[in-house]
């Protein structure tokens, strides 16, 4: 009773924010699979609307998360509206590119991959990603979450790219820069790593970790 009610409410302030929205721009599905399938995850019932622009339709975003995407959503406890991926879905295709419900699909795929949950995405996290680029071309944050999610599943020189457009836009983003210097020693790429390294460090605080591994292998001096 109480959830049907929710939904009622739902229902209604879509629409009555529907009316004022100012959607930036449509955002199809586009590009392939890592199984090399078409892309697609469904219509767009409400949006869309960027994700870097938030502050710009905050009351936008409260409707949808607050139906949509509760903590228990976030980190793949149970759904809230619906089920665990329909709350996601609608999430990312009100908001392609938001952030926190677009690094949750990836962990939600990754624990599929991991034995950890039994199911099985009907649209996997690269459509998702691919779909936020193409919406919102200078989000940084997205790629950089897409070139994680490639190095999680092994595609070591994909993700280097990803990263590399995430820099290209952010250069002095250091979390981004922590992260890519990482994945370039893993493809033995130790000069552009230490480069890198040298600069986030220069430029403001990081975790020691990437540091320490460079000290050990005789690089950082």
């Amino acid at each position: 009773m109480i959830k049907s009610f929710k939904i009622v409410i739902f229902n209604i302030l879509t629409a009555l924010f529907s009316l004022t929205a100012n959607a930036d721009g449509s955002a199809p599905w586009v590009g392939e699979s890592l199984n090399e399938l078409k892309c697609y995850g469904g219509g767009q019932a409400y949006g869309p609307f960027d994700y870097t622009q938030r502050a710009s339709f905050k009351p936008n975003l409260e409707v949808v998360e607050n139906f949509h995407f509760s903590s228990q959503v976030e980190n793949l406890i149970k759904g809230q509206t619906g089920s665990l991926e329909g709350d996601l879905n609608y999430v990312l295709r009100a908001w392609p590119n938001h952030h926190r419900a677009l690094l949750s699909i990836i962990h939600y795929q990754l624990n599929i991959d991991n034995k950890m949950m039994k199911a099985k995405l009907a649209t996997p996290p690269e459509c998702y990603l691919q779909r936020a680029l193409n919406y919102s071309k200078r989000d940084y944050a997205t790629f950089a979450l897409y070139g994680y999610y490639l190095n999680k599943k092994g595609l070591k020189e994909k993700a280097a790219s990803m990263y590399q457009k995430a820099l290209k836009i952010s250069p002095d983003n250091p979390k981004i820069g922590y992260s890519y210097s990482l994945l370039l020693l893993e493809l033995n790429q130790k000069e552009e790593a230490l480069a890198i390294a040298k600069k986030i460090y220069a430029n403001g605080k990081a975790p020691d970790g990437l540091k320490n591994k460079l000290i050990k292998l005789g690089l950082w001096k």
